[in-house]
């Protein structure tokens, strides 16, 4: 029973830490330089040189296979020059998983390889799909960590954008 309380005592002292960590909205945007789907490696915070979606996903999760279309819609009404989405798949540490969901879902706008510790532990990823809003001064403004509805994607796109 001694080595159970002492269990419950030692994650109670980690959970703190780990409850602390990962993005926070108003804060700026973590970037990386992450492999692209030809395996060269790129810093993303040159993608964020306006209002930005960053996408967390990864070849497996449906749920992230539905909202492509919102986000190919998404681009359609408020343009590509006034909004810059990009994809990190969470399981690809190179360019062959980047390629097959692209190939295989349609996926339009840049893909980076994300299956890496600091990457995932800077956004909080623990599940896809994840949709981080960042303004044009590379704040985070909001992150969705769950399907989202076309409507509600188009509001906090709005709230990036002002």
């Amino acid at each position: 029973m001694k080595w159970l309380a002492a269990l419950i005592l030692s994650i109670s002292l980690i959970l703190p830490a780990y409850a602390t960590e990962g993005v926070k909205e108003g804060a700026p945007a973590p970037t990386f330089v992450l492999p692209d789907e030809n395996n060269r490696n790129v810093d993303i915070g040159i993608f964020m040189d306006r209002p930005t979606i960053i996408y967390f996903t990864h070849n497996a999760c449906f749920y992230c296979t539905q909202l492509i279309l919102y986000l190919k819609r998404a681009q359609a009404k408020f343009g590509e020059k006034n909004l810059r989405i990009i994809g990190i798949n969470i399981m690809a540490k190179d360019q062959n998983l980047i390629k097959a969901y692209k190939e295989e879902l349609g996926f339009i706008f840049p893909m980076f390889a994300g299956n890496r510790e600091d990457v995932l532990r800077a956004y909080r990823i623990n599940y896809v799909p994840v949709i981080v809003f960042v303004d044009s001064k590379k704040t985070v403004r909001k992150v969705v960590g769950h399907y989202i509805h076309e409507d509600e994607l188009h509001r906090h796109i709005k709230n990036i954008m002002k």
